[in-house]
């Protein structure tokens, strides 16, 4: 049985914790990266096996008085980095409800077999040309993309604050979950990707104003495609499969191997992911609530 270790986050090596990540490349993703946990969750703790033989970033936070593990905004999976099993998983579990009465959390789904939950999202495996990967295509979207070719003018840019503010503007009603703070995060995120050279910004214009915008994040050979939104001239005219076409084209240029749709559950969005040949991908949900009465009332998840 592995010896665990619950590290705080001022304790944290960042130099053996980022060893571990290189030596199991496998694992190497978007959701790995000290970096993203800094931004999206800061103080974030780890539960380590060994020596850092087995790490897992941790998003603790402190509420009522209460500990409470709980999925931050813009992260899809905990990662579980180093050689482990499922028994390993058990372990994680224990030691998790040992330090934690409420407990919601999604890892990749062959860590475990007895979720509380499931969630879907869509990973697009690349080829060496984009017209094969073109040909697999919907039929939809085939059509779509030989409409307004003239008229959609592409660009890759760097402007956080451009971004969030037609998110906003666009589509941010959609999404009541996130506050000014997850604003704040996903623009620092992204201003620290454009400075290390691993985040893209693309832009549609038409008649010379944006219609739709989308970031990626490239990692390890994979690109992720964080967030995106468009206009209502920007559906009528198509635009997003030009712009998510473009961010194909592109990441293969680059010589990456996957492209990521990092979402979604939401059957309309899924459905346009798989347009471009995407498959569909699961992770685990994790809960536990042992909070007493009234608390329990407001960590429902």
């Amino acid at each position: 049985m592995e010896h665990w270790t619950y590290v705080n986050h001022k304790n944290i090596d960042r130099a053996k914790y980022n060893k571990a990540l290189n030596e199991n490349l496998n694992q190497n993703t978007l959701y790995a990266q000290d970096f993203v946990w800094d931004i999206l969750h800061p103080g974030w703790d780890l539960l380590i096996s060994g020596d850092y033989s087995i790490v897992v970033p941790i998003p603790h936070s402190r509420k009522w008085l209460c500990t409470t593990f709980r999925q931050p905004i813009f992260i899809r999976t905990i990662p579980v980095i180093g050689r482990f099993d499922r028994h390993t998983f058990k372990q994680i579990q224990a030691v998790l409800e040992a330090n934690c009465a409420f407990i919601h959390l999604n890892f990749s789904s062959d860590t475990y077999d007895k979720w509380s939950d499931t969630g879907t999202y869509q990973l697009l495996e690349l080829q060496d040309e984009i017209s094969n990967i073109r040909a697999e295509y919907a039929t939809n979207a085939k059509r779509i993309l030989k409409k307004h070719t003239d008229q959609l003018i592409v660009e890759n840019i760097r402007d956080a604050e451009a971004f969030i503010l037609f998110f906003k503007r666009h589509v941010g009603f959609k999404y009541s979950k996130l506050t000014d703070l997850s604003y704040s995060r996903l623009k620092r995120l992204m201003n620290v990707a454009f400075k290390k050279g691993v985040g893209t910004m693309s832009t549609i214009t038409y008649n010379g104003m944006p219609i739709a915008m989308a970031f990626f994040i490239d990692i390890n050979e994979v690109r992720y495609y964080v967030k995106g939104a468009s206009s209502d001239k920007a559906k009528e005219l198509g635009a997003m499969f030009h712009l998510i076409d473009h961010g194909i084209e592109t990441a293969i240029d680059k010589g990456l191997k996957k492209f990521d749709f990092v979402g979604s559950n939401a059957n309309g969005v899924a459905d346009f992911n798989k347009k471009f040949g995407a498959k569909d991908m699961t992770y685990g949900v994790f809960k536990s609530n042992e909070l007493k009465w009234p608390l329990s009332m407001f960590f429902s998840s």
